[in-house]
């Protein structure tokens, strides 16, 4: 069977996914997990919030609570790899980021300003580990994200990890004081001026969802069903403007940078232990923010991936899951405690 008919397929799986025990759309890549998945620790999906702004996520294992956030344009599934990895010491929980795979898509861009994220992120937290200490992973957006959070909320985690991404207000600072970060971000200039309409009229959401996920399967980072799998659900019209949502909620004008609010405000280092893992073929983002993270967490670690680009949680996903598991055992969990 040729794969642009399994896509095809897929997609409409997506479109009319049967229905759970709750009534809730049943994600064919949980299927996917189970089937291929080692171990007996089974894939289950979960929900949090209601309406527009509700989450979906997808867990495994038990033990400690590991949260992972994704980037863009990506769901929950990117981080299939990680979770086999980890899923036997901890309860790995992907995340759905808002507008993203099956968590609400709302049309306002208030739900996607990263203080409204980062509250919502705490509260999914309590709610699946209530006040206890938790370990937060994020890529892309999900690591600026994650790492800011780590800022805001000091006493909620044990640990942080950022793949191929700054802080969010390291990136503002970049944006406003390094031209070749304004022009490698230029991009997201455009981005901040798509809407639905636009993206649904110019059929970009499939394109761009192709472009990235067979070019991962090309270079073998993929099999032909997982890159379908992605290309269904990132490539809809509704998930790719949820994702670009982000953009058009949290980056600057690139033209007055400096004018656009930061978060958190007091910007105080990350204290708890941090990982940063960068990919040595990224082009996203200037490598010399690496350098700058010193200021921005002072229990700082880096990782630089050799032969791999932006989507580091797919691409060298063998040598980044042991370094992420590796840094874990180096972290105490109990409710109290930050480091051993």
């Amino acid at each position: 069977m040729k794969w642009n008919l399994v896509l095809a397929l897929m997609s409409v799986t997506f479109l009319t996914a049967p229905a759970t025990a709750h009534g809730r759309p049943a994600d064919p890549a949980v299927a996917y997990a189970n089937t291929h998945g080692s171990g007996e620790a089974r894939y289950k999906q979960g929900w949090f919030g209601t309406g527009d702004t509700r989450l979906h996520y997808v867990e495994a294992g038990e033990g400690s609570l590991v949260i992972l956030y994704h980037g863009f344009p990506s769901n929950w599934f990117s981080w299939f790899d990680l979770m086999e990895t980890l899923k036997g010491k901890h309860r790995v929980v992907a995340v759905d980021g808002l507008g993203a795979g099956l968590s609400g898509k709302p049309t306002s861009l208030k739900p996607y300003r990263i203080d409204r994220l980062g509250k919502q992120l705490d509260r999914l937290s309590r709610h699946l580990n209530g006040n206890r200490r938790y370990i937060l992973i994020g890529h892309d957006w999900g690591a600026a994200l994650s790492m800011a959070y780590a800022q805001a909320y000091p006493k909620r985690l044990h640990a942080v990890v950022g793949m191929s991404a700054p802080p969010y207000n390291l990136f503002m600072e970049m944006v406003a004081n390094n031209a070749e970060q304004r022009v490698r971000s230029a991009y997201m200039q455009r981005f901040r001026t798509m809407t639905p309409d636009n993206i649904r009229e110019s059929g970009f959401a499939p394109r761009f969802a192709k472009q990235v996920y067979q070019s991962l399967r090309d270079e073998g980072h993929l099999s032909a069903e997982e890159a379908a799998l992605f290309e269904a659900s990132v490539g809809s019209t509704e998930s790719m403007a949820g994702g670009i949502n982000w953009y058009r909620a949290n980056v600057p004008d690139l033209v007055s940078p400096k004018t656009t609010p930061r978060w958190p405000h007091h910007n105080r280092p990350i204290s708890v232990p941090a990982l940063v893992i960068w990919g040595s073929e990224d082009t996203t983002f200037v490598s010399t923010f690496l350098d700058d993270m010193v200021r921005y967490a002072t229990k700082l670690s880096v990782l630089r991936l050799p032969d791999a680009g932006h989507m580091t949680p797919i691409e060298n996903s063998e040598q980044s899951s042991k370094r992420i598991a590796e840094f874990l055992t180096g972290v105490c969990v109990t409710p109290r405690s930050v480091t051993c």
